[in-house]
This record gives C-alpha cells, structure tokens and sequence, in this order.
C-alpha cells in the first residue's frame, strides 16, 4: 500500500466521480484507475461499486476512508515539519549558560535570540564554562554562554556583551558613602567570589585586575557558585566583591555599589559553538544574535 495509492482512494471517495478524482489529482482516468484496481487487490476487498452513472463506496471502502485520511495527513503534517525544520523554522536550539551572564546585558539578548527563532524551542541548559566546552564537543548542546576571553581549539568565538565591573560592599562598610573607589582601597578586605573552577576566566579577571591595583585579595573560603549568593554573603558582611555593573543597576538589600577607579575588569561574555554545526536552527540564532549585538 504507497501513499498515492490512497490519495487516489480519497480524491475517488470524495468526488464519488472518477473524472472529477482524476482532474483535481492532475490525472488521465486511466492511471487513476489502475491505483484504484491495485489498492483492491492489495486489500482483496471492493472498494467502490461502479457502473456508468455513478460511483458508490462500498462498506469496506467506508472503513478504509478514515484511517486513509488520518495516514495521509500524518504524511503530509511530517512533511511540514521536516520541511521547516530543514529551514532551521522548527525544531530544538540547545544552549548553554552560566549563572553569571543572566546578570549581565547578556539576559537581553537571550530573549532576543529566542524571538529571533520563532518556531523553536530554546532548551537553555545552566553550566559552568568547563561543562559546556565538554558539551559542545560531545555534541550535546548547539551554543555555549560563557566568559571570556580564552582560547578554545575547535570552537567558534563571539564577543556579544562587555560589562564593566563594580565594587559591591555591605551598606555599613567604610567606604560605603563613596560612588568611586580604586580596588587598592579594599586591601584589607576579604574578597567574597565564585568558585574558581564554576568560572575560571571571570575569577582569573578580577585576580588580575587585583594584582595590578598592587592588592591580593583575601579570599574566605566560602563557595558561592552564583552572584546572587556572593551578593547574599556581601550584605551580612563577610567581605567585599567585585561584580557585572549590569547586576548593580537592578540594587540588592544591604549593599552597596560603587565604580571602580582606574581600569575595571570586564565581564566579557561569548557565544561559542562548532562551525561544523550546519544546524539551520544554529545559523538562525546567530544570525538574530549577530543583529541585536
């Protein structure tokens, strides 16, 4: 049983006429016939009654023309979606995050990006930058969202957000009242970061940019492995950090914020992904991703 041997049945059960069945199929009769013949033996049943003023569905016929229906339209539904999927319209975006970028501009062009590929469900995936490296070479996910600058063999770069970063302190610390401090100003300050290797390239920025104030922060050993929670330990006073401006802006109770003098880190955030990935559905992304950045 081939799917145009039933669409010969429903144009004929339809139009219970074998000359208008065949021109809406763009047919001869003949052919049309021929289909009609083969489904019966095929199925060892009558399907239509014939004679030379009209065409009747037979008892058999009957049954066979709502599953007929159903088939052909699965068909042609699978078709559709295959199609636009093809297109990169429909289908699965797999995408990797860190924490960290979510209180960065990067949030924004998350929802850009989504809006971007409508048809498409974003399976967004939270990761440290070290599992989705790992998931991007295991093929397990599509892009990646993380901090950089680094160099990963294999994988493509873009800079999509550079986010100046700022001081955060609890409301009642000494430097409070100010709007600017250099970060050589909190020398005696227990620094409050993330677990390095939850996100090494944003530890590693704000040591550097640390050391070359002259100062090497005290780090408790706290394990914070998102800046909510550093923010969290910030305000009961159990030290000082250094955080996305973007994070500032939207305030945390018991906190303040204050520019850094000087030349601040920058949380640098990248999509990365394989540019051997021909998913339509990646290439749309970055396409949207590419315009709103």
């Amino acid at each position: 049983m081939n799917l145009r041997s039933l669409r010969c049945f429903l144009a004929v059960a339809e139009e219970l006429h074998f000359g208008r069945a065949a021109k809406r199929l763009n047919l001869s009769q003949p052919p049309l016939t021929q289909h009609i013949k083969a489904l019966e033996a095929e199925l060892s049943v009558t399907l239509f009654h014939r004679t030379k003023r009209s065409v009747r569905i037979t008892d058999a016929g009957t049954a066979l023309l709502d599953e007929a229906r159903r088939l052909v339209g699965q068909v042609d539904g699978l078709r559709h979606v295959v199609q636009r999927a093809d297109k990169g319209r429909s289908g699965y975006l797999r995408a990797g995050f860190i924490t960290s970028s979510v209180f960065t501009e990067t949030h924004k062009l998350y929802a850009t990006m989504s809006r971007g590929v409508p048809g498409v469900t974003v399976m967004w995936q939270e990761m440290n930058s070290s599992e989705q490296i790992e998931a991007l070479h295991e093929d397990k996910i599509d892009i990646a969202f993380l901090h950089t600058p680094a160099q990963h063999p294999g994988l493509t770069a873009r800079v999509i957000v550079r986010d100046p970063m700022v001081m955060a302190v609890p409301d009642g610390h000494r430097l409070a009242g100010r709007k600017r401090a250099a970060l050589s100003d909190f020398a005696l300050d227990d620094f409050v970061l993330p677990l390095r290797h939850m996100s090494p390239i944003f530890y590693d920025s704000i040591i550097a940019a640390c050391r070359a104030a002259g100062i090497s922060p005290t780090i408790p050993p706290h394990q914070p492995r998102n800046l909510l929670t550093i923010l969290s330990l910030v305000s009961v006073g159990a030290g000082v950090s250094v955080v996305p401006s973007t994070l500032a802006a939207s305030g945390f109770p018991g906190v303040t914020f204050m520019r850094i003098k000087g030349e601040a880190p920058v949380a640098e955030v990248s999509a990365l992904w394989k540019p051997d990935n021909r998913s339509p559905v990646l290439k749309r992304a970055l396409s949207a991703l590419r315009l709103a950045a």
